[in-house]
């Protein structure tokens, strides 16, 4: 386990690393909830293969070249990124009827809005500054949260199955950053209930 200053010193740098493709990956996030929020043909199917993309993105960059080396945990992050994004391409191949198709509504496209344009801030909300900012595509948290939110948006005969990872992902990172005593801790596990709230609320007519 990092220490706080270890943990977001590491974030820190990856961002850096990775600059500027955090403007690219809000451009993209944006871009997905408006596509999802104009419910042209395929949009569904479009959305989880780029976010299958993205699931793929974290694993390697993130958890598999910057933290397995120093982390044994993150081999596993890694491994369960893969698979999440396996999960939705497989998904996405399977006959017409059986995929994903737009539930409507707005409230899962509110909740991947808040992972793309609002979770970056809550670096600063916390004190630590832009520098340590989780950016949708790039960072797990809000790629897991905005997939949450895709979810809750769409139906599909999988749902529990697509659910699993992400809300896995939002109970571990909730757990690290309140062992870590950071103030924005219960951010990622309430997203992730939020979304799954509005998808039963969705599957119940309500």
């Amino acid at each position: 386990m990092f220490s706080p200053r270890v943990y977001f010193r590491q974030i820190e740098s990856y961002n850096l690393a990775l600059w500027p493709l955090q403007i690219l990956m809000l451009l993209v996030g944006v871009g997905l909830v408006c596509l999802l929020a104009r419910a042209r043909p395929n949009a569904s199917r479009i959305v989880a293969t780029i976010l299958a993309a993205l699931w793929l993105l974290v694993g390697w960059a993130y958890f598999w070249s910057r933290l397995s080396s120093v982390n044994w945990a993150a081999t596993y992050a890694a491994c369960g990124f893969v698979a999440q994004a396996m999960l939705m391409l497989a998904v996405q191949v399977i006959p017409r009827g059986t995929g994903a198709s737009l539930a409507g509504g707005p409230a899962g496209l509110i909740v991947m809005a808040v992972a793309v344009l609002i979770y970056p801030g809550l670096s600063l909300m916390a004190g630590r500054g832009l520098g340590t900012a989780e950016v949708f595509g790039i960072m797990p948290d809000p790629t897991a949260i905005a997939t949450i939110g895709f979810l809750a948006s769409t139906r599909n005969r999988y749902d529990v199955l697509l659910f699993s990872i992400p809300t896995l992902w939002c109970v571990v990172s909730s757990i690290t950053l309140f062992t870590m005593g950071d103030p924005v801790w219960w951010v990622p596990l309430t997203m992730c209930l939020v979304g799954i709230s509005l998808a039963i609320a969705k599957r119940c007519g309500v």
